[in-house]
């Protein structure tokens, strides 16, 4: 009987232990590489956008054309770009808070299923 009661604990101390190292690697390493990769997402994104320097510039002539023509169309074109750029960036951003919201739910569903169908 002895016996039986150290391996019954046994093995629940290591299914516990599993299940709670599965659940820290699902949410907690998952969240920072989830986070690494939409950060070098948005990286990407400003190396094609850039709008922070545009937003710097933005008031600037448009290829060093110091005429008024230079500055309209400087100004056209940067107020456009920064706002394509931004439109983009939250458009990314929505995108991934989706697929983290459905990625973080995803574990949650299957227990609900799981009990579910044991009913």
């Amino acid at each position: 009987m002895q016996f039986l009661d150290i391996s019954l604990l046994y093995i629940f101390t290591h299914l516990t232990r599993r299940i709670s190292d599965f659940f820290r690697h699902w949410y907690v390493d998952g969240f920072f590489r989830f986070v690494d990769w939409a950060l070098s997402g948005l990286e990407r994104l400003d190396k094609r956008f850039a709008v922070r320097i545009t937003a710097k510039n933005w008031l600037q002539p448009l290829y060093q054309d110091y005429t008024v023509i230079g500055y309209v169309w400087g100004f056209i074109f940067r107020t456009i770009r920064i706002f394509v750029g931004l439109s983009v960036y939250l458009a990314f951003i929505l995108f991934a808070l989706t697929l983290f919201i459905c990625w973080a739910a995803f574990p949650v569903l299957v227990i609900y299923q799981i009990l579910s169908n044991l009913r």
